[in-house]
């Protein structure tokens, strides 16, 4: 919505009032980001992260529940390194009082926010659906849609 918005603020007042606000790159690509990163958490809730299955469909019962086990803490793992590297950098960002390289001057800090923020969330559901793998196994998967 947001990005809608902007574009179409950005094409109307460069069509009728000759006027631009030279920050529609700029922020679009902040909400992408932010939509992406914050999105994190609620599509890996709702299993609709791509996944590579084919082991799912070779293996069951412990054997399954262990795979998926695995991956989860590896992901985990994985996440968690990207978390505090995008935290450490945003303390820097924001001891330094870094703004971005453009006209608007934005802080910098604000990004990395958002980056860590969806990021944490991310981690908490991996350790959510980790727990409930343990405690009820895979679960199954759901029949393709169309």
């Amino acid at each position: 919505m947001y990005v809608v918005g902007h574009v179409s603020i950005e094409i109307i007042a460069r069509s009728f009032f000759d006027f631009s606000t030279h920050s529609m790159d700029e922020f679009v690509g902040y909400a992408v980001g932010a939509m992406t990163f914050l999105a994190l958490a609620s599509t890996f809730r709702a299993r609709k992260h791509v996944r590579v299955s084919i082991l799912q469909s070779f293996v069951r019962g412990r054997l399954a529940t262990f795979a998926e086990v695995v991956c989860i803490i590896l992901t985990f793992a994985i996440t968690a390194f990207l978390a505090r590297y995008v935290f450490r950098t945003l303390a820097r960002d924001w001891n330094r009082g870094t703004v971005s390289p453009t006209l608007t001057e934005t802080p910098v800090w604000i990004i990395d926010l958002i980056i860590f923020v969806g990021l944490v969330l991310f981690l908490f559901q991996l350790a959510t659906s980790l727990f409930l793998v343990i405690r009820d196994g895979v679960p199954a998967p759901k029949p393709a849609e169309g």
